[in-house]
């Protein structure tokens, strides 16, 4: 048979091929940094019930090993994100004080977090910033955070650039109930 005769049978073959999804990338795993902008330290941090390491007060971007991410970005991706902090401020030095030779109380954080839009071939880790009042974000990237293209700039200008506690600066959450109506 010339090449002629089985180019049909091979373009149809092709197209099964795409149909069925076999030439679908198999998901990236890609490690996790972690940057904590707030003033306690985060003991122990968890994506997908993976342990993924901790991150002290001031301190950031140690990466460990990995998380699995879609190669293809898909909308509504999103990792299980807990993490255990001191329930202490470690500025003020309550803790020390008040827990002298005792253990610190811990709080335990759970969260459901959905992933940005990333290009697979953009992507160097999955950066976790900690953030006051217990809120976290997330970014599958390779800029750091001082880049001025790196996506926490869209939703916080430059804020996030320096690793540093960020409690004087952040907005409170809303703890006033609404007026009920008349």
């Amino acid at each position: 048979m010339t090449i002629e005769k089985r180019m049909p049978l091979l373009l149809l073959f092709a197209t099964l091929l795409a149909l069925t999804g076999c030439w679908e990338r198999e998901p990236m795993n890609v490690p996790v940094a972690s940057y904590n902008y707030t003033d306690h330290s985060v003991i122990s941090i968890w994506v997908n019930k993976g342990w993924v390491g901790s991150v002290s007060y001031k301190q950031g971007g140690g990466s460990t090993c990995c998380v699995s991410l879609p190669y293809r970005y898909a909308p509504g991706t999103r990792i299980t994100l807990d993490w255990d902090r001191y329930d202490c401020t470690v500025s003020n030095n309550e803790c020390a004080t008040k827990y002298k030779d005792k253990d610190w109380p811990i709080k335990r954080i759970h969260k459901v977090v959905e992933v940005p839009p990333y290009q697979a071939k953009d992507v160097a880790e999955l950066q976790l910033a900690f953030l006051p009042n217990d809120e976290v974000r997330v970014y599958a990237e390779s800029r750091g955070f001082r880049h001025v293209d790196h996506p926490s700039h869209k939703e916080f200008g430059t804020l996030l650039e320096w690793n540093r506690p960020l409690e004087g600066q952040w907005p409170k959450p809303n703890t006033t109930k609404p007026e009920a109506s008349r």
